[in-house]
């Protein structure tokens, strides 16, 4: 609690300043425009054939010096709402490889004009080394509130940002997903606490309004929509939305989900956006408002998503970042080993794959652990037989994500199977007509399922079966370890998994295996390095690598459970 008395007590200091600001009668227009979740999708080529992509940040500074031309520079105001520093090996090379140079995202953010950069839980994860070095060094504008440092008891970044547009002052408060701590290691956010969107949005939206005086306030999270009824800590826009006084708009982010809505509150309504992900789009909020005495007689604010799907890319984007580009493409398609044989991640969904085995061979040789638990990163990614480079690694394992071994029952180890496969499949015959669980309705990777693919963990060094005829908690049965040795649901096995997962993302450790936080971190034995080095290292030192399947499991009656994933096949 230290850190919050010493906040508050520097925020009444503020209060103490006065506002004698003077605008002149008459209507002001301007713009507000928002990326977020760009996951390094800047350039709109690839790195190994310069083929062009559907869509990328270029793209989006088309749109933004469009409206600039139009209601000029002046009148625009530009965010970026989290998620920049990974996914993509345009920020993974400036992040650990050319450490040097200036930051390709400082760069950017310098050259598009960013008025206020929010942190995302991606950009946490890259590490102090980066983003403090972006932050204290290189001036990014990053807004984060609810990230607070515990040795200074304030907030690590700046926590808003004023922006003054012809005389009216706009508030941008950002904010992080609240749940960092679950899903990364300690060593990526030491001398940080994180604190919930709610209330303390909140308590910043009534000190900015006492102190600052704002004509309009922007809360800028890195939180999913969510629904306006109920109240998730990671998905909490909506609700945010709703239950926030004081706030004009809401940009969120983080489940690449897009909308542009408006949240009714009685006489009153918020405007709510998000523009997906990977740059596939970019939000606009559109503001008038009339000064009459000094006074705000008329406020309209209206918000639309721009798809930047065949999109123009910006000339003089490109040209000015040129040299960047081609030394990420020298790196990029460096060659490092052969692959083999053809791997394809779809195939993880319906029983084991090459894809997954690979990874599963790969955790159980580096750590030495008994048991391996691991699922698809990517949702469909193929990757014939050929040499690989680094941009093939950033497909097959897209996240930043360490090995870490823990201890785990038997018992422990039965029922995190069975969260798994829970949230993967429906009991056989279903009323949905499906055998995995689909979203029929679903737009984009992620919203293709009910819940994310990236969640549906499988194991290897154990041979056990998935009964696809009954329910939630007896699905799995395990018959031996994968040498036939027993196995006993009472002893204690080492299990090999992402850091990720270790930390509590997906809730598989806390609600399959009933762990608390404590105990989880009680349960860490030993903790190595990135998944992805790990498995570039090894094929670089063999030359090769064949991603051999196990076949440690398989869905049961066989038959059955084959056409019916045939079936649900067709439709991802």
């Amino acid at each position: 609690m230290r850190y919050r008395i010493l906040l508050t007590l520097l925020l009444l200091v503020f209060l103490t300043s006065c506002n004698n600001r003077k605008v002149e009668d008459g209507i002001y227009e301007f713009s507000i425009f928002s990326t977020n979740d760009i996951h390094g999708k800047i350039f709109p080529f690839d790195y190994i054939d310069s083929l062009p992509l559907k869509f990328s940040l270029s793209s989006a500074v088309t749109v933004i010096n469009e409206r600039r031309k139009i209601l000029g520079k002046n009148n625009i105001i530009l965010i970026d709402n989290g998620d920049h520093l990974q996914g993509d090996n345009s920020v993974f090379y400036y992040n650990y490889i050319d450490t040097s140079s200036n930051h390709l995202f400082s760069d950017i953010v310098s050259w598009l004009g960013y008025d206020a950069v929010v942190v995302g839980n991606h950009d946490i994860e890259a590490g102090h080394s980066v983003y403090d070095r972006l932050f204290s060094q290189e001036g990014v504008p990053y807004v984060a509130a609810n990230i607070i440092n515990l040795k200074r008891g304030l907030p690590y970044f700046e926590p808003y940002k004023i922006i003054n547009k012809g005389g009216i002052k706009i508030a941008i408060i950002g904010m992080t997903n609240p749940n960092i701590k679950k899903w990364l290691s300690e060593d990526l956010w030491s001398g940080m606490e994180f604190e919930e969107i709610l209330p303390s949005l909140q308590r910043w939206v009534d000190l900015i309004k006492r102190k600052e005086k704002p004509d309009i306030i922007i809360a800028a999270l890195h939180a999913g929509l969510g629904e306006t009824e109920v109240y998730e800590i990671e998905n909490p826009s909506r609700y945010v939305a709703l239950n926030t006084n004081g706030i004009d708009m809401v940009f969120a982010a983080h489940d690449h989900k897009t909308t542009s809505e408006m949240i009714y509150k009685g006489t009153d309504s918020v405007l709510l956006m998000a523009g997906g992900g990977r740059a596939s789009a970019i939000s606009r909020a559109d503001v008038k408002v009339e000064f009459k005495n000094n006074v705000i007689i008329n406020k309209k604010i209206e918000g639309t998503v721009i798809s930047l799907e065949g999109i123009e890319p910006d000339s003089g984007f490109l040209n000015d970042f040129k040299d960047q580009f081609n030394s990420i493409k020298r790196f990029t398609t460096a060659k490092i080993g052969k692959l083999l044989n053809s791997i394809k991640s779809k195939e993880a969904y319906t029983g084991p794959s090459s894809y997954i085995d690979m990874i599963h061979s790969m955790q159980l040789s580096n750590s030495g652990a008994d048991i391996s638990f691991a699922a698809p990163l990517s949702y469909n990614v193929i990757i014939e037989p050929k040499e690989l480079n680094f941009q093939d690694m950033f497909n097959i394992y897209p996240f930043e994500n360490q090995l870490y071994v823990i201890n785990l029952t038997g018992f422990e180890i039965k029922n995190y199977l069975e969260f798994s496969y829970s949230k993967w499949i429906n009991k056989f015959p279903s009323e949905s007509g499906h055998l995995l669980k689909i979203n029929t309705n679903g737009y984009g990777e992620r919203s293709k399922f009910l819940n994310p693919y990236f969640n549906f963990d499988s194991a290897a060094g154990i041979l056990y079966e998935v009964d696809i005829r009954k329910g939630d908690g007896e699905r799995i049965d395990i018959i031996s370890m994968s040498d036939e040795s027993p196995f006993d649901l009472n002893k204690t096995y080492t299990v090999a998994l992402s850091s990720y997962r270790a930390n509590g993302g997906g809730d598989l450790l806390q609600r399959g295996c009933n762990l608390t936080k404590i105990e989880m971190e009680q349960r860490i034995v030993k903790k190595m390095g990135d998944i992805r080095e790990l498995l570039y290292n090894q094929i670089k030192r063999d030359g090769f690598i064949e991603a051999t399947p196990l076949n440690h499991w398989k869905f049961i009656p066989e038959k059955t459970a084959s056409k019916s994933f045939a079936n649900d096949m067709k439709l991802l």
